[in-house]
C-alpha cells in the first residue's frame, strides 16, 4: 500500500486475517486505515502486506469504536466503509455447523462496531452456510441489527462466486451490503447471484 493519500476513502477491516478484504478495498482505491485481527501471526502478515495500515492485534470483543479510531489516527474523520468477515467455522458447511460455537457471536460485535463507528457503508462477508438452515437466523439478526442502527440493507443478500470475477477458484461467499440512512444504497455486482 502506498502512503495514505488525502481525499481517498477510508476503510476499516475487521477480522482481517492476512488481508484479503484489505487488498480488495485497496485495489478499489481505499486507504485501509486499520485492520483488526486477533491472531499474532496473521497480524504480522497483514502488517508486512500493508505497512501503512495500523494493525490492531486484539479481539473485536475488547475494542470500542473509539479504540479503533485512536489506533488508526483518523480522529473524527468519516469512515467510508467498515468491512469484515467474522470467523465462519460455526457456519461453514464443511464444519460441524454448531449453533452454539462461541465464534458465531462475533457477528454481533461486527454490528456493534458499525453502530459505534457509523461508517457510510458496511460490508459483511461470510460463508454461504450462513444462508442455510437454522444458521439463517444469525443472518436475519445481523440484518435487523443494522436496520435498527439506521442502515438500509440491500436485500436480497447475495452469494457471489469468486470464479465469476476472474479468480481461478470456485469460492462462493455471502455478501451483505448496508448503507447509512444518508447514503445512496449500493448495488451488488451484475455477475454472480444468489444460490
Amino acid at each position: 500500500m502506498t502512503k495514505k493519500n488525502a481525499g481517498r476513502p477510508i476503510a476499516i477491516d475487521l477480522f482481517a486475517g492476512a488481508g484479503g478484504l484489505s487488498l480488495g478495498f485497496e485495489q478499489a482505491g481505499f486507504d485501509v486505515a486499520a485492520a483488526v485481527e486477533i491472531d499474532p501471526i496473521h497480524c504480522s502478515i497483514h502488517h508486512y502486506n500493508f505497512p501503512h495500515c495500523k494493525v490492531i492485534c486484539k479481539s473485536v470483543t475488547d475494542l470500542s469504536g473509539e479504540d479503533i479510531r485512536l489506533a488508526a489516527e483518523i480522529g473524527n474523520q468519516e469512515i467510508d466503509v467498515l468491512c469484515g468477515g467474522a470467523p465462519c467455522q460455526g457456519f461453514s458447511t464443511i464444519g460441524k455447523r454448531a449453533l452454539d460455537d462461541d465464534r458465531n457471536k462475533l457477528v454481533y460485535h461486527y454490528c456493534r462496531l458499525v453502530s459505534e463507528l457509523q461508517p457510510k457503508y458496511a460490508v459483511f462477508e461470510n460463508v454461504r452456510g450462513l444462508t442455510l438452515g437454522e444458521h439463517k437466523r444469525f443472518l436475519q439478526e445481523i440484518i435487523e441489527a443494522l436496520q435498527g442502527f439506521g442502515y438500509k440493507v440491500l436485500l436480497p443478500y447475495q452469494v457471489l462466486n469468486a470464479a465469476d470475477y476472474g479468480v481461478p477458484q470456485d469460492r462462493r461467499r455471502l455478501f451483505l451490503l448496508a448503507a447509512r440512512a444518508d447514503q445512496v444504497v449500493p448495488k451488488y455486482p451484475l455477475s454472480g447471484g444468489r444460490t
